[in-house]
């Protein structure tokens, strides 16, 4: 291999290897912060905590800090609950203060580098971005979390790979640090729907009231049954017309007192021949 072949291989892996390295380490946080004496103990915490690691190895991130008179809430704490609750202050892409007011809608979530270890409970893992009369404020998606660490100032950029903000205090979710959650409040007893008005039934008729085994009347037969005075109405008295059940009776019936008649006829026949003979 002659020489100039061999300058132009070195030269191609020394510029591979250059932009490797740039492509892996485009920033370091806490030589960022180093610039900032207000941002020491962070920065300190970040490197204690190993959280820097995490966020040197993203290439599009997001960092809420915190001056060093904004962390008394962190004081005596375990190493391991400080690290989960910094995790919820690293935003897995690129916000500066002009790209968090585009944002549409009053709330917006985001999602934190604490999601990502796949320890999160619940919402913690995310923050809710709301937008303010007074500002931009941040605060833990949990249910019934606050939303109360205003944005505060941008500290440093790097567009677009990172974003260093200054916050007014510290993200603490609900349960995080180990504390138990407070159960969910009741909801709240719904008023029963008023009842469907029903229709009441018909009326049943008389006839459902009679007992179901009950004999049944007879319906009465109109021509054999009905008494006279329905069929034809009574003659009145000197009336020349009789009922049809007169005429009958006269027809089939004995004449009345046939026998006194009989007896008068014979009391009488004697009497003409007692006086005929005493004339003679």
């Amino acid at each position: 291999m002659s020489p100039s072949t061999g300058s132009t291989v070195l030269l191609l892996i020394s510029a591979v290897l250059l932009l490797s390295t740039s492509t892996t380490s485009a920033f370091n946080i806490t030589r960022l912060l180093d610039q900032y004496p207000d941002f020491s103990q962070f920065n300190a915490l970040l490197t204690q905590t190993h959280l820097y690691e995490d966020i040197n190895s993203r290439k599009s991130i997001t960092v809420l800090a915190l001056t060093n008179d904004r962390l008394g809430v962190l004081a005596g704490k375990s190493e391991d609950v400080i690290k989960r609750i910094l995790s919820t202050h690293v935003i897995l892409d690129y916000y500066d203060a002009l790209k968090l007011n585009k944002l549409k809608g009053n709330t917006t979530i985001l999602t934190t580098l604490y999601q990502a270890t796949g320890t999160a409970d619940d919402q913690q893992g995310f923050l809710n971005v709301a937008h303010n009369a007074d500002g931009i404020s941040f605060g833990s998606a949990m249910a019934g979390a606050p939303s109360d660490s205003k944005l505060v100032a941008s500290v440093a950029s790097q567009p677009y790979n990172i974003s260093v903000l200054s916050v007014s205090k510290v993200i603490v979710a609900p349960g995080i640090d180990g504390a138990l959650l407070a159960p969910p409040p009741p909801k709240p007893a719904s008023s029963p729907a008023p009842a469907a008005s029903k229709v009441p039934p018909p009326a049943e008729s008389p006839e459902d009231d009679l007992p179901a085994d009950g004999p049944e009347a007879d319906a009465p037969d109109a021509e054999a049954d009905a008494p006279a005075s329905l069929e034809a109405p009574a003659a009145a008295p000197g009336s020349d017309a009789a009922p049809a059940d007169d005429v009958v009776d006269d027809q089939t019936a004995p004449p009345k007192n046939a026998g006194g008649k009989k007896m008068v006829s014979g009391v009488t026949i004697g009497l003409i021949v007692t006086l005929v003979s005493s004339w003679i």
